[in-house]
This record gives structure tokens, sequence and C-alpha cells, in this order.
């Protein structure tokens, strides 16, 4: 998986880790190296973020050192492989766990046409070490005898729906020096790898698997809401536009995506509308184009999602 070589905030204290420098090469032969952030929240945690457009489907062959890796597809769709171990196809709604010993090549596969967005989370042997599970600080090691790929871990997964809003919190977390967001992320993460774990184990209950055509259905609301998010959707007539009924919608975005509809669809506006703040455009211009008719409510909605209000927001760096 891709990440930044730049890591903010605390790139002066914080030495790269022999992973970035593979990473760094993939996203430049992706023309993605303006498109990621990699942030170490911790010495021994960092959070990646890619949101990016590919034109074609491209290959990207990688090479790459000791890492464990955690990637949640929020958009997009690929084929992630390790040399001896069969290839995992991601897609939205996909958990990646990785995690290799040594040093590890393969070649992945990102279908162009499509935007690309993924959430991608890197944690260290100290961290893994501290956390005191054989599940984790072994899972590489205990695959060694597995098959061709010793000491190489790659599966990959339906997200619970806890993950996905996890990865979700994450993406939408505006870019900020702040303590407080470092701590906030340094949480998200913990709890996304807890999730993915349980997912793993069997543990996590109440998913269900989704026929295609029911889950072709689903993804289709979500490009609806993306792409006419200044709409007034309702689950009724959303379910009505793509042929499923009302529960379907309901619980079943909620699983895909990882969010409520109306929570789904209120994320797009807010990122739309703080795209829109950070290019000057009025507080009351931006809450009347992505589709809030009162102004205080969309203060008081843009606050509890961003943490700032929109005022504020618009006079960050």
């Amino acid at each position: 998986m891709l990440s930044n070589p730049h890591i903010d905030g605390s790139a002066d204290t914080t030495p790269v880790a022999p992973w970035q420098e593979a990473v760094a090469e993939g996203l430049a032969r992706l023309g993605w190296s303006d498109s990621a952030r990699i942030e170490a929240i911790a010495s021994d945690i960092a959070v990646v973020t890619i949101d990016a457009f590919l034109d074609a489907d491209l290959a990207v062959e990688l090479a790459g050192s000791a890492t464990f890796s955690l990637c949640v597809v929020l958009e997009g769709s690929g084929r992630f492989s390790a040399r001896g171990l069969p290839p995992v196809e991601a897609e939205a709604g996909t958990a990646v766990l990785f995690a290799c010993n040594g040093s590890v090549s393969g070649e992945d596969l990102f279908r162009g046409g499509r935007r690309f967005r993924v959430v991608d989370l890197r944690f260290e042997d100290s961290f893994l070490i501290r956390a005191g599970d054989a599940r984790l600080s072994g899972l590489a090691e205990r695959c060694a005898d597995a098959g061709e790929g010793g000491g190489v871990f790659l599966a990959g997964f339906p997200a619970p729906a806890v993950l996905l809003q996890i990865a979700n919190d994450i993406a939408r977390t505006p870019p900020s020096d702040a303590l407080g967001r470092r701590l906030y992320l340094h949480g998200k993460a913990i709890e996304a790898l807890g999730a993915a774990i349980d997912a793993l184990d069997g543990v996590a209950k109440g998913r269900r698997a989704h026929r295609p055509q029911e889950r072709e259905r689903l993804l289709r609301a979500r490009e609806i809401l993306e792409r006419d998010f200044r709409s007034n959707w309702t689950i009724e007539r959303l379910a009505r536009e793509v042929g499923v009924n009302e529960k379907q919608l309901k619980y079943g975005f909620r699983d895909l995506v990882g969010q409520p509809v109306h929570a789904y669809l209120t994320a797009l506006r807010l990122d739309a509308a703080a795209q829109m703040l950070r290019q000057g455009v009025s507080v009351a211009d931006a809450a009347v184009s992505v589709g809030f008719g009162n102004l205080s409510h969309f203060s008081k909605v843009f606050r509890e999602n961003k943490g700032v209000s929109p005022s504020r927001f618009a006079r960050l760096d």
C-alpha cells in the first residue's frame, strides 16, 4: 500500500521508516505524490490518507522492508499482491491487513477511471510488542511455515461497519498540527486495528453478505449522493431511485459504506463547503451552495463535524 514520504508535524524529530522509500517511489509512478498525506501521530504509528484519481489501469511493481499495515479502501478498486501469496482483490468496503518481517516484493494493480480513496495505518514493531498480543507481534512469523510467502501475511476481508466509520472519520479530519487532533487520530488508529482483528477472528457480529445485485445498487446509491449531494435526498426517494426497499438501503448502506445515508450525505456537503471556504467563498454562500437552507443549522453541524466554526475554518492556513 502507498503513502507519502512527507511526514507532517513531527518531521524534524521522527525518523523516516524504511518502508516509506518504496512507497514514495510507488506514489511517484502513480502520479499521486501530491494526493497522499502521512502523519506520524506517535513514534510507532503513522496514518496515511490517499485521495486521488487515476485515468487508466496501472500496475506498479513494489518492493519494501518490514512493515505492518491495515488498509481500508473507501473508494476505488485494485489488486494487491506479495510474492509467494495469492493476490487480494480489493474494492470499496474492503480492508487489507499486510505484515512482513523482512524484504518483500509484489505488483499492485490500480483500476483507472475512478476515484481512489484509502486510509492506510502503519504500526511499528514497538507498538505491536507493547500491545502484548501474539496475534499482532507474531502475525508474520506465524505465517512463515504456511507457504511460499514465508514471513509474510496478506489478507483481505469485508470491513465491518465500525471499521469503515473509523476510516471515514480519519479521512475527513481536517489537517492541523494541533495536539488534540494528533491524540484523536492516535485513538482512531488503535480502534481501527482492534476492529480489524475482531473481524478476522470472527468476533464482529451482525454483518451479512450482500448479493452482487444488491451490492451494485447500494454502491449506485452512494454514487448518486456524491454526484448530487445538494438535493434533498430521503431514504424513500433514494431507495426508489436505485431499486431497493427502504430497509435494504438503510441497513445495507451502513454495512457497505460505514455510515448511515444521511450522515454520509451530510459529510459530503460539509466537505464541499469546507473546500469552498478555503477558496474564499462566504459562509452564507457556501451553506446555500451545498444544500443547507438554514445558516445557523449549517454552522452548528459544521462545528460538530469539523471541530471549528465555518468562519474560523475559513481563516485556517
